[in-house]
């Protein structure tokens, strides 16, 4: 007899796709948040620009995604607002004090204030990392997929512990991200800020996201 394919069994390739998709998004954050930048500011200091002009443009280019980003999508994009709010509010400070290093300070901020919110909502019945998980299965499969993570939370003590794990690393690393950078862009020479600060960040990020694919899928954590 020929065998009956089971067609909500999924494929080996469809599998794989969340991973294909996590992985090409995370390159294309770092072209556009850190490879991006770097040329632009190191092209403007090439031609003669000062150190203040070439950061408000090379911190433009981030800026102006998560607005075209928002803007294509039609709809408030929190992360992309933050980012957009956080440079204009840093480059109109470093406008009038003639400071460029606020500009590089501001990245600490925003890294620092998503840390302690996550360490925050862990005191909250619901913390940062649930609903995190949850808007990720109602996009790979639905409200039947969010309300199954849901009841995870609910009935499984084991699940609790392990995602409160995942937030405190999570929150931690983010305030430890923001110290370095506050701390470089104070005391380092600017033309050296750039780089140092684009390095540290994709340490950072992927040393990260390096354990939490590995810690999540080892425990079953995926949304």
């Amino acid at each position: 007899m020929r065998p009956v394919r089971n067609d909500t069994q999924p494929t080996p390739t469809a599998a794989g796709r969340p991973e294909q998709d996590a992985r090409r998004a995370l390159v294309g954050r770092i072209l556009v948040d850190v490879a991006l930048p770097l040329l632009v500011y190191y092209a403007l200091r090439a031609l003669g620009a000062d150190v203040l002009a070439a950061t408000l443009a090379a911190g433009a280019v981030p800026a102006a995604n998560a607005a075209l980003v928002a803007a294509r999508s039609r709809r408030i994009d929190v992360a992309g607002l933050v980012v957009v709010s956080l440079f204009l509010a840093g480059g109109a400070l470093s406008v009038v004090t003639g400071d460029a290093r606020l500009l590089y300070v501001k990245d600490g901020w925003l890294t620092g204030l998503l840390g302690a919110w996550v360490l925050l909502s862990l005191a909250m019945k619901r913390p940062f990392m649930l609903h995190l998980g949850t808007a990720i299965a109602t996009a790979k499969v639905g409200d039947a997929g969010a309300a199954a993570w849901q009841r995870r939370w609910t009935d499984d003590p084991v699940f609790r512990r392990r995602l409160r794990l995942v937030s405190v690393v999570v929150g931690v690393v983010l305030m430890l991200d923001a110290v370095v950078r506050v701390a470089i862009a104070s005391v380092i020479d600017l033309d050296a800020v750039a780089t140092l600060t684009n390095v540290q960040y994709v340490v950072m990020l992927a040393g990260l996201l390096s354990w939490f694919f590995w810690y999540t899928a080892r425990h079953g954590l995926r949304a």
